[in-house]
């Protein structure tokens, strides 16, 4: 039977990170533990997000102390001898801002176990700090950070206060985030000494008291704990090397805990999700996106291009007065799409005819339509990639999100399972990426081209109109439409149903892991709404909207007259409103304009949200999820990811 080992980690004013450190310790491969977190004194919610953490998960070896004293090494030394009295023989510590990496438990009992046991026989073990990778950190500077790191090492062993002869070892450092040591030798050197950070650095005290009793003691690279980078960007590098240098810098605020610092990460984090999304915005439209970008104020009328309107209010005005704005004519989406999926399929329609259409298709997507089918046609799938995910395998979510799509669309429009394969997925990305703002219409080789492709729909969808009226062809001839429009609207369907959730569903589990906010939401799942609306509103899967001057009116400040193409710079109008900030949700007031709105609101945003909602569902049931890669698609109209590879923990 193996040692019992307990991970101790002190916690003060932590809510804002300490998901994700629960998240990292709940998914490692050696998952016999005892865990005992220190809560020392905070004011925040950093206890009953740990509790509701611990209750969620049933992780019932799990616990929480409390220690009024403040400091680290008071809040440690109470943690250590908590766990001893509970009956471990093998300790180690990190801290509530820290990621263990998923080997970290079983690497510390490997080294602390008894090598007649099959252990390294160490007493004291010392590991690698990496800084973490999730707090906006560019590769030079954690360089800079590692190598410090190692400076800091080999000055400890010249200093003459590490250099005593009654000590029976070389100096080590052991950072106190990342340490394992035995019970039997914790109690004999007395323990953390019970100060506050700014009075002694308790690890190093810790340290050298191990060094007068004995020299098993080693530092370990395969003992690894991601660690926070917060004190060196709040202070300078050069600032913080000198504060582990015996507090040779001590400024008035040394308490990185404090909740006001402790946002400090998660600012940089969104930093690094926000660069990741604008290389996908870049990769897809690298001429189109900088010059709408540079365009300045509400709305601009751009010679040669149209008038722009980049405002949320105005844009929506513009979606709500069918009269004055149409999606038929120059420059609209009927320019585009009529010439290859004909004049009747939503897409391109107004007026009375678009609105009788919409009420009769409705009934295909109430939530308990779509539920259902939703349900019957990816509850399988999802349920593999949960399990996938769990195990710890590496899963490309852009192929998963492409054979959902494929599947639900398939059973809405009557077309058999396979017949929107991957093959078929680049071809019609092929189509959509013919659309240029720079061109208001298709050239003739591009609708041939087009039609070519919807053209391998005809056979199956034909079927389908035949058929009963449970799918969006049979439906149509129901209601009294020919065959030729019902071919078109399941064109329209395949092209706008697949392609902007095979672009927001990986797109929203990069910003999840980005920004930290995946491990939050395991612990808050009532922010998951919350989070899902501002993932659509920074990512905005369709960025531009098209329309058609019908009349003479005006927009905002700049008049407009019949025909002229107006862009509706959706993207723009939602990012207004700042970076993805789920806790204050700026979504809520734009009313989901993603969708569009009035008669034109998207008829299939309850599919959309129904097949999103089961695919985050298994995504977060996986712990310490991470991007193992990520490549962009070049040359596509919806910006997206060619390849988004996760791989998680149970």
């Amino acid at each position: 039977m193996s040692r019992r080992l307990a991970v101790v980690v002190p916690v003060y004013n932590e809510a804002s990170g300490i998901a994700a450190t629960l998240e990292a310790l709940a998914g490692q491969d050696d998952a016999d533990f005892d865990a005992v977190f220190v809560d020392n004194a905070s004011t925040d919610d950093s206890v009953q997000l740990m509790e509701t953490f611990i209750r969620r998960h049933g992780l019932t070896r799990w616990r929480i102390v409390h220690e009024p004293l403040k400091g680290t090494g008071a809040a440690a030394d109470t943690g250590m001898r908590e766990a001893i009295a509970g009956g471990a023989q093998l300790l180690a510590r990190t801290d509530a801002d820290c990621l263990p990496r998923h080997d970290w438990t079983a690497a510390v009992r490997r080294a602390l176990t008894p090598s007649h046991e099959g252990g390294l026989g160490l007493a004291l073990v010392g590991g690698e700090l990496v800084p973490r990778r999730d707090e906006g950190l560019g590769w030079p500077t954690r360089a800079a950070l590692r190598g410090a790191v190692h400076l800091a090492e080999a000055f400890g062993r010249i200093r003459p206060g590490n250099r005593d002869p009654a000590y029976r070892g070389p100096y080590m450092m052991a950072a106190g985030c990342n340490v394992g040591i035995t019970s039997r030798l914790y109690e004999q050197a007395g323990g953390f000494p019970r100060t506050r950070i700014e009075q002694l650095h308790e690890d190093r005290a810790l340290v050298n008291a191990v060094r007068r009793l004995t020299r098993d003691y080693q530092r370990r690279s395969d003992v690894v704990v991601y660690a926070s980078s917060r004190r060196a960007q709040a202070w300078g590098l050069a600032n913080t090397l000198l504060w582990y240098k015996d507090h040779a810098y001590c400024p008035p605020e040394v308490d990185i805990r404090d909740p006001a610092l402790a946002q400090r990460p998660a600012r940089t984090s969104i930093a690094l999700a926000a660069r990741h999304e604008r290389r996908l915005l870049l990769a897809a439209h690298p001429l189109a996106f900088p010059f709408i970008d540079a365009i300045g104020g509400p709305v601009r009328r751009v010679p040669g291009l149209g008038v722009v309107v980049k405002d949320a209010d105005l844009m929506r005005a513009v979606l709500m007065d069918s009269d004055s704005f149409g999606k038929s004519g120059p420059g609209s989406p009927g320019d585009l799409w009529t010439p290859v999926l004909g004049p009747r399929v939503l897409m391109n329609m107004d007026g009375a005819d678009h609105l009788e259409l919409r009420r009769k298709l409705a009934p295909l997507f109430s939530p308990g339509s779509v539920r259902d089918l939703v349900a019957d046609s990816l509850g399988p799938a999802t349920q593999r990639l949960s399990e996938r995910l769990r195990r710890g395998e590496e899963v490309d979510l852009v192929s998963h999100a492409q054979h959902a799509a494929s599947a639900v669309i398939s059973r809405l429009v009557g077309l058999p399972p396979g017949v929107i394969d991957a093959g078929f997925f680049a071809r019609s990305s092929t189509v959509t990426g013919f659309v240029s703002l720079a061109r208001p219409s298709l050239t003739p080789r591009q609708i041939t081209r087009a039609r070519k492709v919807m053209h391998e729909l005809d056979e199956h969808a034909a079927a389908a109109y035949a058929g009963d009226e449970s799918t969006v062809p049979g439906r149509m001839r129901a209601l009294g439409l020919t065959q030729a429009e019902a071919l078109g609207a399941v064109g329209a369907f395949v092209l706008t149903g697949t392609e902007t959730l095979v672009s927001f569903i990986p797109r929203l589990a990069a910003i999840l892991v980005d920004t930290g906010w995946h491990a939050r939401l395991s612990a808050e799942p009532k922010l998951v709404d919350a989070a899902v609306a501002e993932a659509l509103r920074v990512t905005t899967p369709s960025p531009v909207m098209l329309r058609s001057v019908e009349r003479p009116t005006r927009i905002g400040t700049v008049e407009v007259t019949p025909g002229e193409r107006i862009i509706l710079g959706t993207y723009w109008a939602n990012r207004a409103l700042g970076e993805f900030d789920p806790e204050t949700n700026p979504a809520a007031q734009l009313r989901q304009l993603w969708f569009g709105a009035g008669v034109h609101f998207c008829l299939g945003a309850p599919l959309a949200m129904a097949q999103i909602n089961l695919v985050l569902g298994a995504v977060l049931a996986a712990r310490n999820l991470r991007i193992v890669e990520r490549q962009a698609s070049r040359g596509v109209l919806i910006p997206s990811y060619r390849r988004l590879v996760l791989r998680g923990s149970s």
